[in-house]
């Protein structure tokens, strides 16, 4: 028997909760949006509203391993519509720098700049205006991380980024694989080093220094 599995899920207050797919699924709905649970084979589940819980039931032992995973994810998708996940960045090195920028169509507005600057000269604004007239500006992450190059990223559906400061910056949404791949993919960048220290790090996150050779 899973230890993990056999245990209910406590519901918070503000998540509503429906047993759907012949109660092979979940839809949860609550303050940080709605999610609903992927079907799992083996996996089935009953809600308690007396005692406001849910349990995670094994249909079928061959599938046993499934059923601590599916309590699991069930748990973080409930966290994840009434609290939401967060996880915060700190950019360490010399003129290391995150802000918030735009793009059209998937380019860059700095990029885009350029291009029509070179094309048009000091008249590239006008040309500028008509691309964007009638289009949505998208949101993106612009790195500065010792490059000779700006890194730019797209965020997204899903995660809303707050940067609080040019040395940090915080990842919100309510999808927490979605968070963790999107933070892997900025510390993929710039990964903190032994020697100085330097790099992408999250918050509070202790790196073992080694001693350089003299």
């Amino acid at each position: 028997m899973s230890y993990i599995g056999r245990l209910p899920i406590k519901i918070p207050s503000g998540v509503n909760v429906e047993i759907i797919n012949n109660n092979t699924g979940v839809l949860l709905k609550g303050p940080y949006g709605s999610k609903t649970t992927s079907n799992i084979q083996g996996i089935s589940y009953r809600y308690i509203e007396k005692s406001n819980q849910i349990y995670v039931l094994l249909q079928n032992p061959k599938f046993k391993k499934f059923w601590g995973l599916a309590r699991t994810l069930l748990s973080n998708n409930i966290h994840g519509v009434s609290r939401g996940f967060r996880l915060t960045l700190d950019l360490v090195g010399v003129g290391y720098k995150v802000q918030l920028g735009q793009s059209l169509d998937g380019q860059p507005l700095p990029i885009l700049e350029n291009k029509l600057k070179q094309k048009y000269g000091e008249n590239f604004k006008i040309h500028l205006e008509k691309l964007i007239e009638g289009k949505t500006l998208v949101q993106n992450l612009v790195l500065k991380l010792g490059f000779s190059h700006d890194i730019y990223l797209d965020i997204p559906q899903g995660i809303t980024v707050i940067c609080p400061k040019y040395s940090s910056l915080t990842l919100v949404g309510n999808e927490k694989d979605l968070l963790s791949q999107f933070a892997a993919k900025i510390r993929s960048y710039r990964l903190p080093e032994p020697y100085k220290g330097k790099g992408i790090l999250f918050k509070d996150e202790v790196i073992r220094r080694k001693q350089g050779k003299n």
